[in-house]
């Protein structure tokens, strides 16, 4: 399989989920890290001028989602049915819906703003947290989110779900509204995410 380069930032943002399967997957890959002063000159050689965008066989993928299905289908971790594949979709799609009011939070430069930021990703994590917290129960509480059987489910939990959860500091409140969810993202990252985190988790970035 030929090299895998991943471009973004130096936070973990939109990166987070495709470096987690990427090192998961024991890929040959350069996890290409774009200075801010650089972009302005690379941006116009990116399809829709945004990052991250993945670079394999010669061409170049976007949009985090489908890079991260893209990747998960590479290392045999989507799914093994539709409705597998449904419920790491689905999942994926959760980042989505929560990293906009993380960004708030984080590149808020209102102090009297704050708070209320914080309170509004919180909530928003809380009431994400506890859906899947319910969807995990109904589906076995299983060692894995997908039963007995690693996928990238459990990557996104314990990457991507588990960034936001630890930019905001919400970690011992998670494992309050989400107890079985929050020992699962435990059992992983010290597992099978072991080594991405040791390597490529960029502790302290905003994002």
């Amino acid at each position: 399989m030929s090299k895998f380069v991943l471009n973004y930032f130096g936070g973990n943002g939109r990166a987070v989920n495709a470096r987690a399967l990427l090192t998961v997957g024991k890929a040959d890959w350069k996890n290409n890290q774009i200075k801010n002063e650089d972009w302005g000159k690379i941006k116009p050689t990116f399809e829709f001028g945004q990052m991250p965008v993945l670079e394999h066989n010669g061409k170049k993928y976007s949009q985090s989602v489908a890079i991260n299905i893209y990747l998960a289908k590479t290392f045999k971790l989507y799914g093994k049915n539709i409705e597998e594949e449904y419920q790491i979709d689905s999942l994926f799609c959760t980042y989505e819906d929560l990293f906009p009011v993380l960004c708030k939070f984080s590149f808020n430069q209102d102090a009297s703003k704050t708070d209320e930021l914080k309170k509004e990703a919180v909530e928003k994590l809380k009431f994400f947290a506890e859906k899947l917290e319910k969807r995990y129960v109904s589906l076995g509480k299983g060692k894995y989110f997908l039963g007995d059987h690693f996928s990238a489910a459990d990557v996104y939990l314990a990457a991507g779900l588990y960034n936001i959860c630890h930019i905001l500091k919400e970690e011992s409140n998670f494992e309050k509204y989400a107890p079985n969810l929050f020992a699962l993202i435990k059992r992983v990252k010290g597992n099978e995410l072991k080594e991405f985190y040791e390597k490529y988790y960029v502790e302290g970035a905003p994002f």
